[in-house]
């Protein structure tokens, strides 16, 4: 279990490691690089291919304090290659740690509402999150998303590299907005193509021409009842452009029926439906 810069989340935890790539989102993964980086270290022996960790299983139940936790920052629970025993047994861990809430993220939402479905539904404690990057991805992987049987159901929608348009939230109880970030964005082509920020004397700031990719999306958010958290415009390290919107920060969280969140995590409450979306 790590700590984490992550800031709509306190803790990371990675009962494995690896992934292939999919889409446009993945092109620049920072989890490849940083494994791929330290390839045959004993942190990552395999660099970015599929390593198993299940001395992690135990580390949910040794943090005592009530926590958000990202799983899985360094892979995708739902990748193929997976073995089925394996991904049993991280939902069964997850199960058995009711104090904490785990933010399941994945690419591949399909899968997820595929395997909830045969569980019975996702555990209670299980926030089912999808990643979408421009707007064919997101008109193709929310409405899996949409009707996994889950508690709180969220978008990641990071690297924003297009304007998404008109969303239909339904079903959605939160959205996570932001620009790429990476040292490969010191090279303006590669800015200009997928880039919220640009970089001008030495500064990064964010692109006028793109700011309203963002304020779209929270102004749908708005409209439509859904928490929206606003992590980063981006640059070569993700907090060089700020987090600022329009003279405010966005760091609402949705209020899960397990239990309230601090005040401290919070700007509104949202009433979650009674009944999820079946599959």
């Amino acid at each position: 279990m790590n700590a984490t810069e992550i800031n709509w989340t306190e803790l990371t935890w990675n009962p494995m490691s690896g992934c292939k790539k999919i889409s446009e989102g993945c092109k620049y993964c920072y989890a490849e690089t940083l494994a791929e980086n330290k390839r045959g270290t004993v942190g990552f022996p395999k660099g970015f291919d599929l390593t198993i960790r299940p001395h992690k299983l135990l580390e949910p139940a040794r943090v005592k304090k009530p926590s958000l936790i990202f799983a899985n920052s360094m892979s995708d629970f739902f990748l193929d290659e997976v073995p089925g025993e394996y991904r049993d047994r991280i939902f069964a861990t997850i199960e058995a740690n009711p104090a904490h809430r785990f933010q399941v993220l994945t690419k591949r939402p399909d899968a997820a509402a595929w395997y909830y479905k045969a569980r019975g539904g996702a555990p209670s404690n299980v926030w089912a999150g999808a990643t979408v990057e421009n707007r064919r991805r997101a008109l193709e992987r929310m409405p899996w998303l949409q009707q996994t049987d889950a508690t709180v159901r969220f978008l990641s929608i990071e690297p924003l590299l297009g304007d998404l348009g008109e969303l239909d939230l339904t079903g959605i109880h939160w959205v996570i907005v932001g620009g790429e970030s990476g040292s490969h964005l010191m090279d303006p082509a590669i800015r200009e193509t997928r880039g919220l920020v640009d970089r001008n004397n030495g500064r990064w700031t964010a692109r006028p021409s793109r700011m309203d990719w963002v304020r779209s999306l929270r102004d749908q958010c708005l409209a439509q009842g859904v928490a929206f958290w606003f992590k980063q415009w981006g640059g070569a390290v993700g907090h060089y452009a700020g987090r600022n919107l329009d003279g405010h920060t966005w760091d609402e969280l949705p209020l899960s029926v397990a239990g309230a969140m601090p005040a401290a995590y919070s700007h509104r409450e949202l009433h979650l439906p009674s009944k999820t979306i079946a599959v």
